[in-house]
């Protein structure tokens, strides 16, 4: 077991109407940036800084941030939510240090879309069939990874194999925080 045990401190929000989530931080007291690459291979659209030994990727619709001695997540409505999201998270490091020899390890350093490489690519023929108004509509929702490119009926037509298929490379190397 990597990450036996941490110890969880609760932020509340600042005094700001506007915002009203809680985020958690679990201190720990060794070292847990072994098992950084691996998480980075199984866990799509993560952010991998070696150098500066941290992750970052979303998960369970929240934003983690993992440091050798501390993973930290925002977006709790409340401190027992955040605390039993810790427990998971704690287990998901465990569970994938468990199964390291399955895994392979990936120290890539994705980068974020940008939604006018991905428009250039798109048919952009505004037929709103994938449910967005416009096709740059699906392009900035493809780089926060609200979308998928199999929503976009038009990329499956032949005419469009080679696009998707650059789209296909760059979704698959890209960061989604």
């Amino acid at each position: 077991m990597l990450l036996a045990s941490y110890e969880p401190e609760v932020i509340l929000p600042p005094c700001d109407f506007t915002r009203e989530t809680v985020s958690a931080i679990g201190h720990i007291a060794g070292d847990i940036s072994p098992v950084f690459p691996y998480l980075n291979a199984i866990i799509p659209g993560a952010e991998y800084q070696p150098a500066g030994q941290v992750l970052r990727f979303k998960w369970e619709g929240h934003l983690v941030t993992l440091r050798p001695n501390e993973m930290a997540a925002a977006g709790f409505t409340d401190a027992n939510e955040a605390v039993e999201f810790l427990a998971r998270l704690q287990q998901l490091i465990n569970d994938t240090w468990e199964r390291r020899h399955t895994i392979q390890p990936s120290t890539v350093q994705r980068k974020r879309l940008v939604a006018t490489d991905v428009y250039r690519l798109l048919p952009r023929t505004n037929c709103k069939a994938c449910g967005q108004p416009t096709c740059f509509t699906f392009a900035a929702k493809l780089t926060l990874g609200e979308v998928t490119l199999d929503a976009c009926p038009a990329l499956a037509e032949p005419q469009y194999a080679e696009q998707r298929m650059k789209l296909q490379e760059m979704v698959t190397n890209a960061v989604f925080i």
